[in-house]
């Protein structure tokens, strides 16, 4: 006879359906575009065009990160180093501050990008969570503007290598006051490589 399993044990949670997945970045998109549009001067067709776009972008990264953190919340709690590095409990609504400034942040960096072009800048080094989690999300949002993308990855000194075409941005600086970013560990220099060092030419791609 089988043993009696127990009554509460916890099954995997319902799926949600197509209309439900498909609010949340409707949502996202529509806010996003909203407080695009609240910023310009003058509202055009061609800021319409470019507030949709940018938003998309934004709705894409704050779902991707939602996903990435709630798996993270689930697999491993509150994601800390050892060496005081970021620390990332998996509180979505932390992200709210920086995804509310990434619009306005590839906006920005896309008239640069345009006026000045992409030569130039930077690497630099920061501290991300330990997990593919966690460092995913921290990827993914490090490089959805174009002033600055993610070279290089050390998983075993939770290190993301960072090009910036200029120094931190506000979406920068708001994203690192989350956790999810922040100064690598204290162990000395890292050794060196095409993604380390001070300024330097080059730029995207």
């Amino acid at each position: 006879m089988p043993p009696d399993e127990p009554p509460d044990a916890p099954g995997p949670p319902p799926r949600p359906g197509p209309a439900r997945r498909a609010a949340e970045p409707l949502a996202w998109w529509t806010a996003l575009l909203a407080l695009y549009l609240a910023l310009v001067s003058a509202i055009s067709l061609t800021e319409i065009a470019v507030g949709a776009l940018t938003a998309a972008a934004g709705a894409a990264a704050a779902v991707a990160a939602r996903h990435a953190l709630l798996t993270t919340g689930t697999t491993t709690g509150t994601a800390r180093r050892p060496e005081g590095g970021p620390s990332w409990p998996a509180a979505p609504v932390r992200l709210l501050p920086p995804l509310a400034r990434l619009p306005g942040q590839i906006v920005a960096d896309t008239a640069r990008v345009t006026a000045r072009g992409a030569s130039g800048g930077y690497w630099t080094a920061q501290g991300c969570p330990p997990g593919p989690a966690g460092r995913g999300a921290a990827t993914l949002l490090m490089s959805a503007s174009p002033g600055a993308y993610v070279g290089g990855v050390d998983p075993a000194r939770g290190l993301l290598r960072v090009h910036r075409l200029t120094g931190p941005s506000p979406f920068e600086r708001s994203l690192r006051r989350t956790g999810l970013i922040g100064d690598p560990p204290a162990e000395g220099p890292h050794d060196g490589g095409p993604h380390d060092g001070g300024p330097q030419e080059g730029g995207r791609g």
